[in-house]
């Protein structure tokens, strides 16, 4: 039977390769690094969330206590349940972040077949074909290394990035909620302030950031990281933020 800290510490590498992924796309295909994600630290949680569920349904649909001794003739069964587990898991979190923050990280709307934005079959045959590759290439190895670490190695560092999640974690929703707050009072200084600096761009942007003092470099990373994300209200406010946190392009793809 899995334990809770090997799970754990699988959850965690899901979630570094997954940013090391959606990372590395975005940055190629904006010319410059992005760290994709909400949290800080390399680690993109849906993924460690979705590997993991993942693993525990295909285990649970065939018994096994170890989801990578399935044969080859699952591989349909992997595909389909990957992309139903992962794009549910897509469209809730998008729903989640969208209720609790008002502004919609990333947004499908010009994609085929997608519905209400927050997801679509390109993104879902993805998760799906990520399964396959997962199941049946990377968890052999990940299984191999993780069984072999000894319980008062992997309990400790299981508590430490436990902690550290915990950190990166409240740091971010204290920005974004800081954000969340502030937004009317950036859309009033855009309203107010822009004859003032149209002829000085640096010191407008100084201007739109000074009511995030204290969380600036985290509201100007997301808005990096989120090209394509749409505030629900005062979307002016947060257009403006993204156009001076230096955005260039668009990575139409998700990641939290």
């Amino acid at each position: 039977m899995i334990n809770i800290v090997t799970l754990f510490i699988w959850f965690v590498i899901y979630s570094f390769l997954g940013w090391v992924w959606e990372t590395t796309f975005c940055s190629i295909r904006a010319g410059h690094f992005i760290n994709r994600g909400f949290l800080n630290g390399p680690v993109i949680p849906v993924y460690g969330f979705g590997a993991v569920f993942v693993m525990l349904a295909m285990s649970f649909f065939r018994s096994s206590a170890i989801p990578t001794h399935l044969p080859y003739v699952d591989i349909p069964l992997v595909f389909f349940g990957g992309l139903v587990i992962c794009t549910l898991l897509e469209y809730v979190t998008a729903v989640i972040l969208e209720s609790a923050f008002h502004i919609r990280w990333w947004d499908y709307s010009k994609q085929k077949f997608n519905f209400q934005g927050r997801i679509c079959l390109k993104s879902a045959l993805f998760f799906g074909l990520m399964s396959v590759v997962i199941i049946y290439i990377v968890q052999p190895l990940v299984s191999n290394v993780t069984v072999s670490i000894p319980a008062d190695i992997a309990n400790p560092l299981a508590l430490v990035f436990l902690v550290l999640f915990a950190v990166d974690l409240a740091v971010t929703l204290s920005s974004l909620l800081h954000l969340k707050s502030h937004l009317a009072h950036v859309q009033h200084r855009i309203e107010h302030a822009a004859e003032e600096f149209k002829d000085n761009a640096e010191d407008f942007r100084e201007d739109v950031f000074a009511a995030f003092s204290r969380s600036k470099r985290q509201i100007q990373r997301l808005a990096k990281a989120f090209p394509d994300s749409v505030a629900r209200h005062h979307d002016e406010a947060w257009q403006k933020i993204k156009e001076h946190a230096g955005i260039v392009g668009n990575q139409n793809i998700q990641g939290i």
